[in-house]
């Protein structure tokens, strides 16, 4: 392959990752001007990050499947015609705020194929001396798509009003299916698989989710504590159910016999849940407590993005020559300190010191990003790649949506059912994202000792995988990553 071509999938990939989190992260910066025009309190705002979130969690493992057995790039194809659709329907029909949240559903539907299919593309396609350099920019701009979209999303909001995003993830979406379609090459057809669909599996795991999400917007009452339980044992289900079945949706029995392909995941569970929402709350803080305008509250987030594009290559190249685990602990510990900065945030906060947190955070992400992707995915027989990735997307999901979640509960909890963001109430506002950033620093540590530990370990387990790996056909021994 030439390195043009290599460079073109690399941007048809990487342009669908961005995608799939950039409209999620653009929307946070017109929160304020959604909410004023269509009257909504910040406690229901979060449903327009949460309800796109849950959308996508609930079909990226079904899709991860669908992409194994028909291909990615068919797969990412129908996704991109999908995702562009979805996002021209908002000029056209969101009218309420009902019809918004129908409609970002949608789009969490078409971001959930975007994200199954590019990973498997890259480690594919692109020759190996390539490879995890090209994973560390499309981890890169996974990130960046998050960061960014809160500086685009203020642009257009200020200029062209809110609607405008949309547009604009519409019009991207749409070059991308060109570019992938020109540059992406055919894949050798999926080997086979049982085509069986798992509806109690796919019934459970939507069940799992809905009722995390609506009990936890109702979590002070009776009914919403009932749902809250109702995920809990749904969850144990989901498992139980998941290791017996013959086809299921999500391969368990990868993660419960697999220690480093279950420590990876989860280190991306909880890095997402301890960073995402900062792209929530640093706007709200920014427009309501410091009273800028959604443009320049737009630059100031650019600060981490720019970080990110920087340092995401020059982290997959570190890692190919050292312990990837070693370079994503390290990320987790540099956020953790940025998280820990932004816990004692007032109305005087040096502006300094937020750019030097956003800046630490960029940087940490990145080192995490490469590595972890690598070893998730270097960790499986190759046929289980699109599973991989379909897993390491439903964690990102996940703690995606439970840091949003997070953030609602203690907007609700501070500052009550109210009709839109009243002045009166941006001192609450505040206590609650302190509160919050003080969690997600805790929850970043967690992930930080998880890493060192997987670190510590990962000579026994690599001794354990090719033991296993005798028994294993050539195209089933996994690609092993240097822990």
């Amino acid at each position: 392959m030439t390195k043009g071509r290599i460079l073109g999938v690399i941007l048809a990939t990487g342009l669908t990752s961005f995608l799939s989190t950039y409209l999620s992260s653009s929307v946070n910066i017109a929160l304020k001007t959604i909410g004023a025009e269509f009257a909504v309190n910040p406690a229901n705002l979060s449903l327009l990050a949460s309800l796109y979130l849950l959308c996508s969690s609930l079909c990226i493992v079904p899709f991860g499947k669908l992409s194994d057995t028909y291909g990615p790039k068919r797969t990412l194809l129908f996704g991109c015609a999908f995702f562009t659709v979805s996002n021209l329907l908002v000029p056209l029909l969101a009218r309420d705020f009902t019809s918004l949240l129908v409609l970002r559903g949608l789009q969490g539907v078409g971001s959930a194929l975007l994200v199954v299919s590019n990973t498997p593309i890259i480690t594919t396609a692109i020759p190996k001396e390539y490879r995890t350099t090209a994973l560390g920019i499309l981890s890169g701009l996974v990130y960046f798509g998050n960061s960014v979209g809160n500086f685009v999303g203020g642009v257009l909001t200020e200029l062209f009003g809110w609607r405008s995003i949309f547009t604009s993830a519409a019009i991207s979406c749409a070059l991308a299916f060109v570019v992938l379609f020109l540059f992406v090459p055919n894949s050798e057809r999926p080997r086979k698989e049982p085509r069986g669909l798992d509806i109690p599996g796919i019934l459970t795991y939507a069940v799992m989710l809905i009722s995390l999400q609506t009990g936890a917007n109702q979590q002070a009452t009776t009914p919403g504590k009932l749902l809250l339980l109702l995920s809990v044992v749904t969850l144990a289900f989901f498992v139980r159910h998941q290791k017996r079945t013959a086809h299921p949706i999500y391969d368990m029995r990868l993660f419960l016999s697999n220690k480093v392909f279950a420590m990876a995941n989860i280190a991306v569970f909880l890095n997402f849940m301890a960073t995402y929402g900062s792209q929530y709350l640093l706007p709200l803080y920014l427009q309501c407590n410091r009273g800028l305008s959604p443009m320049e509250t737009g630059k100031i987030t650019l600060f981490q993005p720019l970080m990110q594009i920087f340092f995401s290559p020059l982290a997959g190249f570190i890692a190919s020559r050292i312990a990837p685990s070693l370079v994503a602990s390290l990320g987790m510990a540099m956020i953790a300190l940025a998280l820990f900065a932004l816990s004692w945030l007032s109305t005087t906060t040096p502006f300094v010191v937020i750019y030097g947190a956003l800046a630490l955070i960029g940087t940490g992400i990145s080192f995490f990003s490469a590595p972890n992707t690598s070893i998730i995915l270097e960790s499986v027989p190759v046929n289980k790649r699109g599973m991989a990735a379909a897993s390491n997307s439903i964690m990102r999901n996940l703690g995606m949506q439970c840091s949003v979640i997070l953030c609602g509960s203690m907007l609700l909890l501070l500052l009550g059912q109210v009709k839109g963001i009243p002045p009166e109430k941006y001192d609450d506002m505040l206590r609650a994202t302190k509160l919050c950033y003080a969690i997600f620093t805790g929850i970043c540590l967690a992930g930080m000792v998880l890493s060192l530990k997987r670190s510590r370990s990962s000579g026994a387990e690599e001794s354990d995988t090719e033991e296993s790996a005798r028994n294993l056909s050539p195209e089933e021994t996994p690609l092993r990553a240097k822990p």
